[in-house]
């Protein structure tokens, strides 16, 4: 069967799980042979890389008017170019592809890259408006086909959106990613994501503060950006731990940054499966998680098998488990040793294989 055409919508390149994945998914399927587009609707700086067969359009717009503006030009490049099958990601980027296919027609895949029960309080207004329409008000229905990260995400929905729909897990960029490290690792702990409320990074740097007590040679660096920047700082200054801890930032090269770590940690109170988590296992690098929704590190993370899976908001748990990794050399070995299996479990070339089943048959 000939492979149909591609077109991938995202709102940037920059940062940001879903736009990372949507990179990797990109570049995997017009690796295996597909004809491959993707739009980049927002004016950022493309940090995550691409391959060169896939064609990229960015959009320049900006000002006022620039959603209004982004929205016709998804439209007229949806008229005018012979893709078959669209993918749009989150939301917001969803919603503005169905207004931009009215009166095209092209068939949709949209995919549900986070927790669909997350509390709309919590997101920006133009994340608000997007979930709200698509999520609550059901026009994630209009889609040909729904792509879910987890059952717990697919179970939210109706049966007749369950009904069209698969699930495929991230991609793990296999290709690109480096061996696991073998040497003695570094006396540091990481941890990556967006500085925003559902990361929960308080609760680690709370939790921090107890481990460094007994193991003071070790040192937290938490890569990212985002609104709380600040916030965490002063509580940093608070705890009085600013000489061991460092926010440097997003990283467009994570897995190098925290190859040699000895701990990766997330604390997120919601999450559909988490890029870093994932990396952090193929790089057999002793990974704690919490169990949180939408069900991606319970998927993942089998306690004292590859990892530690602990209750979200357990601060005592955080703790105990940073002591067990770091008192316990034998078994942060076993850990990491079964960690690294993921990297048969969910390369890129068998995820986007998934992918293209669907759109082939779509």
């Amino acid at each position: 069967m000939k492979n149909k055409k591609i077109m991938f919508v995202t709102g940037s390149l920059s940062d940001g799980g879903a736009e990372k994945v949507m990179s990797i998914l990109a570049s995997g399927c017009a690796e295996i042979g597909a004809d491959v587009t993707l739009i980049v609707l927002r004016d950022k700086k493309i940090i995550y890389s691409v391959s060169d067969k896939v064609k990229i359009v960015q959009f320049k717009d900006n000002g006022k008017f620039a959603t209004f503006t982004r929205i016709v030009k998804l439209h007229k490049v949806l008229k005018r170019t012979n893709v078959e099958v669209v993918i749009p990601f989150l939301p917001i980027i969803s919603l503005y592809t169905l207004l931009a296919n009215i009166g095209v027609g092209k068939k949709i895949i949209m995919s549900e890259r986070a927790d669909p029960y997350a509390k709309l309080s919590k997101l920006p207004w133009k994340d608000k408006i997007g979930s709200f329409l698509m999520r609550r008000c059901g026009l994630y229905g209009l889609a040909d086909w729904m792509v879910f990260q987890t059952i717990d995400a697919q179970s939210y929905y109706n049966k007749k959106i369950q009904n069209k729909s698969s699930i495929i897990s991230n991609p793990l960029d296999t290709v690109n990613m480096p061996n696991p490290w073998n040497g003695e690792r570094e006396k540091k702990i990481v941890a990556a994501g967006r500085f925003s409320e559902e990361k929960n990074f308080p609760m680690l740097l709370k939790a921090f503060v107890r481990f460094s007590k007994i193991h003071p040679e070790y040192k937290l660096i938490i890569y990212g950006e985002g609104k709380l920047r600040k916030e965490y700082e002063n509580l940093i200054t608070k705890l009085n731990i600013n000489k061991i801890v460092e926010l440097p930032g997003f990283s467009a090269n994570l897995i190098e940054e925290i190859r040699k770590a000895s701990m990766y940690i997330s604390t997120s109170n919601h999450e559909g499966i988490s890029n870093s988590m994932l990396e952090a296992l193929g790089m057999g690098i002793p990974t704690i998680v919490t169990n949180c929704p939408i069900g991606g590190s319970k998927m993942f993370v089998r306690s004292d098998d590859n990892g530690i899976l602990i209750p979200m908001n357990d601060e005592e748990a955080l703790f105990k488990a940073m002591c067990k990794i770091c008192e316990d050399t034998q078994y942060a070995e076993h850990i990491s040793t079964n960690a690294i299996k993921i990297r048969n479990q969910i390369s890129t070339k068998s995820v986007c294989n998934s992918w293209m089943e669907i759109i082939n048959n779509l």
